[in-house]
């Protein structure tokens, strides 16, 4: 039982460190935007204030490389808002969590309307 238990885990392991060699790292930009993005909200979270270990969230997926690297696109939030709370999560829960958007910042909601409408106008050329 111990042995086999063992092989589980090591093969957890395995998977994990092979995971962690595909992340693709961070490049110069990805790190002068989110820096951007956590100054722009004062470097704490836009729902609660909290200001540890804060992140910068993508609104619009970063895969979408018009928006990417748009400081409007971004948003701070802790890391139980960014990804752990299923109440409140930009990852856990985004349609609800998109929905109060406009309510816990609508500075950032104006933004992100703006954002759009201007790519709208190009789009449609």
């Amino acid at each position: 039982m111990e042995m086999k238990r063992r092989f589980v885990e090591d093969d957890l392991i395995a998977k994990a460190s092979k995971k962690r060699k595909r992340r693709k790292k961070s490049t110069k930009e990805d790190n002068e935007w989110a820096k951007k993005v956590k100054e722009k909200f004062n470097n704490c979270c836009m729902i609660c204030g909290e200001t540890k270990y804060v992140n910068a969230h993508h609104i619009i997926p970063r895969q979408i490389k018009e928006f990417r690297y748009d400081v409007r696109n971004g948003l701070a939030l802790c890391p139980k808002h960014h990804r752990f709370s299923f109440e409140l999560s930009a990852h856990q829960n985004p349609f609800i969590f998109y929905l109060g958007l406009e309510t816990y910042n609508p500075r950032a909601w104006k933004d992100l309307v703006k954002m759009i409408r201007e790519r709208r106008k190009v789009w449609k050329k």
